[in-house]
């Protein structure tokens, strides 16, 4: 038992160290800096408070979600329920945008945004133009009739007359709903949010449609990346917690980080040291879950 314990102990160490050597060495590259569902780590999710927060730090995109009301307009929320963030309940699209706009979207994070409302997409573009990107998100809009033509309806009026904002851009996870969005509205770059990889048969036929590639951080490699960069695709890496998370994303060569607040920490030579059993840590929470 003993003969077995050391080779193996020696090896694990060895392993570990060669780890820590191979993580300091790689070179972190230069991101956009994208702020989940506004600066939601400071103030409600995807308020107006949290994107003017997001400005107020330096972000380069406010990332935000998209659903339809009852009456048919874009509402700026995450969930299909409101209950989760607002003092009501109901479905979005059971309520009017009169209904929606007398909830408070603030209380359930802190007292001091009492009063927050949810805002309409066309309040935020016009309240952030030309002030930060937007990355806007299409919830479930397969099952949400005209919701697609909608908004490319309304980004295709800002665009005419002059009132888009600097960057903005279009995901979803509905692939065929992002494909008709593109061809209502080809100027504003579409891309695909994923839960899983692609191979290289759907990299080359989602690139008629989709510049970029938005990939849960868990699932992105330093090949994949690659392979999509041959295709011309920018990658987006969803959604950084940790501050140890960015200088992985860095070192992967992605284009933007999704996170709920802006990386802090600095990349010091004991933080490299510290950083495998972070997520050494974070592997094991994710087996036993």
């Amino acid at each position: 038992m003993g003969v077995f314990k050391k080779p193996f102990l020696f090896s694990f160490i060895t392993g570990l160290l060669l780890m820590t050597i191979s993580y300091f060495f790689q070179p972190l590259m230069p991101f956009q800096s994208i702020a989940h569902r506004g600066a939601s780590a400071y103030a409600p999710e995807n308020t107006i408070a949290s994107f003017e927060k997001a400005v107020e730090l330096g972000f380069d995109y406010i990332e935000l979600d998209v659903r339809f009301s009852k009456d048919g307009h874009l509402v700026v929320i995450h969930d299909a329920n409101v209950k989760r963030t607002t003092d009501g309940k109901g479905f979005v699209g059971d309520l009017t945008v009169k209904e929606i706009k007398k909830l408070d979207a603030g209380s359930w994070f802190s007292s001091a945004y009492e009063g927050e409302r949810i805002p309409l997409l066309n309040e935020v573009i016009e309240r952030f133009s030309g002030q930060i990107g937007l990355l806007i998100e299409m919830k479930a809009p397969e099952n949400q009739p005209r919701m697609t033509e909608v908004l490319a309806e309304m980004l295709n009026s800002c665009t005419q007359e002059s009132k888009l904002v600097k960057n903005i851009k279009v995901q979803s996870f509905h692939v065929n709903e992002l494909k008709k969005f593109h061809q209502l509205a080809p100027d504003i770059p579409a891309g695909i949010l994923l839960s899983k990889q692609l191979d290289l048969f759907h990299l080359a036929s989602y690139r008629s449609f989709a510049s970029f590639l938005s990939v849960h951080h868990l699932l992105l490699s330093k090949s994949f990346v690659s392979q999509a960069e041959l295709f011309g695709y920018d990658i987006y890496s969803w959604t950084v917690k940790k501050q140890y998370q960015f200088a992985d994303m860095q070192r992967l060569g992605v284009h933007g980080i999704i996170s709920d607040e802006e990386k802090r920490l600095p990349d010091s030579r004991l933080y490299a040291l510290i950083t495998p059993f972070l997520k050494g840590q974070d592997f094991l929470k994710t087996l036993l879950t």
